[in-house]
């Protein structure tokens, strides 16, 4: 279709911005016609491969019991037509239609006309569900109508071009006078480069004065480009190495990780902040379908058990919280979802009662993982140490003890002292009831001291704040939450008030996920909050407030946390979840999950490395906590130190020089073979 002539302007880089947000560069060229491939660069599929919406189709068939077959066997045949279909018509320069693929699938399947009909239509109707606009794909073709440029479309697609420009033109991107040439209808296509030419023989001008933009290097990029055009390919717009690995599970999962990659790949293209991409792009790939799986597996729990109020406790609870109420109408859950301020320094000392005293492990552990004086471990039970002096010398902590870091040993004989000594229990036993008076005053406010089935959504592995807060709430006669836990780890005491429900692991038990190294660290860091940490309660002029140990987090915030937040929230918004095409019921996410997290922990890139290994880590307790980043290069010398229990190995080994990341490589084989070992011994 010709298309007059325009005005040029001179050769330049313009930066294409919405808003105040960078998306893209644009050249302005002495070009007249903007041409644009559609799929993956105007519009694109809310699945990360275009053939999952095979699998969808046959889910949503089979829901309406339109299909005999399963789901998969749908897809997998609708797959196999598509390619009969273009091998007997003699390949990709042919006039294969929709129609002509549905011919074959009746064959395939012994289809009456009837259906074959329906399902043609099925498929057209749920492409349309499906199509979305690229982040920026409305922007470019606005920049280049403004630019005075025709603008045409160029499709390798079967679908007829009737559809498309209904498809186009419903999202506002396509007007009256733009071109639009499908390889159908022109027995032609972009990949063998014969398209170019069609287009050529249509518009008045000459190949190197149009610009094409599109996303296949070998369709958009080369064969455009030995046609003579000028050509654009946006091959970030494909998909990256974490949405390929959800897809990997399509199957498994009944599409629902395809779903998944296709909202991560949405939510990547449109970062908070273009400069920080190694951030947005973790968070979308890694983070978002970590979050995303156990919030889905919390809300069909609670959908299931008819949970009244499900609580997400701080500060991990912020962007679990938010991310709920992204997903709960999408799987009916009607419940309430609140966030609630807690913490282990704020809860542990006023759950011990007459009849619990399990808290004092947490209070005072012996691990040693986390250095601790005399005075900050007191601290924790709101006592001085000057009011048991007296006890502390008999117990062999001398006055001039007291400042140094407990070993594992003393923090042992320090316990036994809070435990047995009367005159200390009794003072333990004052400061907790003044402790838990405030607590349980605050949970009133808050709604969870209730008669209703309540949760308790926690990422630990210790159940430390489930039995303080079941402690604390059977001081009144109340039932314990039902609690949802990242995992358990093994020999965990017995307290009477149950076992939280876990989502990877529980090791006492020997389900689940025993073995994830370094993914408890991620989720730590990723989910925090932009508060500090609850340290206590008061009495303030609208009752009990938490009282925090900094009122802002401003090492993370200015890290990046509110990039990995609105990612992870911009993902479960995008996610497709329909009970007819995605179900979530009974779908295990956590293979994908830890798929796309072994990608990001073991074999990191420089710039995910530089970025997330700068992370500044909060370790500790309230105001004695500190901060340390959990990568950074390393030398020799060094290797041989013990590293902090959250250290990042794959991050440290990418930012390291050549040798030190032959050794890094080295003391991983030794490691692996390590485990090895223990397993075939316990």
């Amino acid at each position: 279709m010709p298309c007059g002539q325009f005005a040029t302007e001179s050769s330049c880089e313009l930066q294409l911005v919405v808003g105040s947000r960078k998306v893209g560069v644009m050249r302005a060229t002495q070009t007249k016609i903007a041409s644009f491939d559609i799929f993956d660069t105007v519009v694109t599929r809310r699945v990360a491969n275009p053939r999952a919406a095979f699998l969808l189709l046959g889910r949503r068939l089979a829901t309406n019991g339109e299909i005999t077959c399963s789901p998969h066997a749908f897809a997998t045949a609708r797959t196999s037509a598509e390619i009969r279909a273009f091998r007997n018509a003699g390949g990709l320069d042919s006039t294969v239609t929709l129609r002509d693929i549905y011919r074959e699938l009746a064959n395939a399947l012994h289809l009456s006309l009837d259906n074959e009909e329906l399902f043609y239509t099925r498929e057209i109707e749920l492409e349309s569900e499906l199509l979305v606009l690229m982040p920026d794909g409305a922007d470019r073709i606005a920049h280049a109508r403004r630019q005075g440029q025709q603008v045409i479309f160029v499709s390798d697609m079967y679908l007829p071009s009737a559809v498309l420009e209904t498809i186009l033109s419903d999202r506002g991107v396509f007007e009256p006078g733009d071109g639009l040439f499908v390889s159908n209808e022109f027995a032609r296509s972009k990949a063998t480069g014969s398209m170019w030419s069609a287009v050529l023989d249509q518009v008045a001008v000459s190949a190197s004065e149009i610009e094409h933009v599109g996303n296949d290097p070998r369709s958009d990029g080369a064969t455009a480009r030995r046609a003579g055009l000028n050509a654009i390919v946006l091959e970030e717009n494909n998909s990256n190495r974490y949405e390929d690995a959800l897809e990997q599970h399509a199957n498994e999962t009944d599409g629902l990780t395809s779903c998944l990659a296709g909202a991560s790949r949405l939510a990547r293209l449109d970062p908070p902040d273009p400069d920080r991409r190694a951030i947005s792009d973790v968070a979308a790939g890694v983070v978002a379908p970590f979050v995303i799986g156990n919030l889905l597996w919390t809300l069909e729990v609670a959908k299931r058990d008819g949970i009244a109020e499900l609580f997400f406790v701080a500060r991990d609870g912020q962007v679990l919280c938010d991310v709920a109420r992204e997903l709960a109408p999408k799987v009916g859950y009607t419940g309430k979802l609140t966030y609630i301020y807690g913490s282990r320094q704020a809860w542990a000392l006023a759950s011990i009662t007459d009849r619990t005293n399990f808290a004092l492990a947490s209070l005072i552990p012996t691990d040693g993982d986390v250095p601790a004086t005399i005075p900050m471990v007191l601290r924790r039970l709101d006592i001085r140490p000057e009011e048991i002096t007296q006890q502390l010398e008999v117990g062999g902590f001398p006055k001039e003890s007291w400042s140094r870091n407990l070993t594992p040993d003393e923090a042992g004989r320090l316990r036994t002292i809070v435990r047995d000594d009367p005159a200390v229990q009794l003072l333990v036993r004052d400061r907790a009831k003044r402790a838990r008076d405030l607590v349980l005053t605050y949970l009133e406010q808050v709604g969870a001291v209730t008669d209703e089935h309540i949760g308790f959504v926690d990422l630990g592995t210790g159940a430390t704040l489930f039995n303080a807060l079941s402690s604390i709430l059977a001081t009144v006669g109340q039932q314990p939450p039902t609690g949802f836990y990242f995992g358990l780890r093994s020999q965990l005491p017995e307290t009477g008030f149950g076992r939280p429900l876990t989502y990877i692991r529980d090791a006492d038990e020997r389900v689940g996920f025993l073995r994830t190294p370094g993914l408890l660290t991620l989720v730590e860091l990723a989910c925090t909050a932009d508060h500090g940490s609850v340290v206590g309660y008061a009495e303030g002029d609208a009752g009990v407030v938490p009282v925090f140990s900094s009122q802002g987090n401003e090492p993370v915030v200015a890290w990046g946390l509110p990039i990995v937040r609105e990612t992870v929230t911009r993902v479960a918004r995008e996610l497709l979840l329909d009970s007819d095409l995605s179900g979530v019921d009974s779908i295990d996410l956590r293979p994908a999950v830890l798929a796309v997290f072994n990608l990001f922990w073991n074999t990191p890139t420089k710039a995910e490395a530089i970025a997330w290994g700068a992370y500044p880590f909060e370790d500790g307790w309230g105001n004695d906590a500190t901060r340390r980043s959990i990568a950074e290069p390393q030398r020799l010398h060094r290797l041989a130190r013990k590293p902090h229990r959250h250290f990042w190995h794959g991050g440290a080994q990418q930012l390291s020089g050549p040798l030190s990341r032959s050794a890094f490589h080295s003391v991983k084989l030794l490691l692996v073979a390590r485990d090895k070992v223990r397993q075939r011994t316990h």
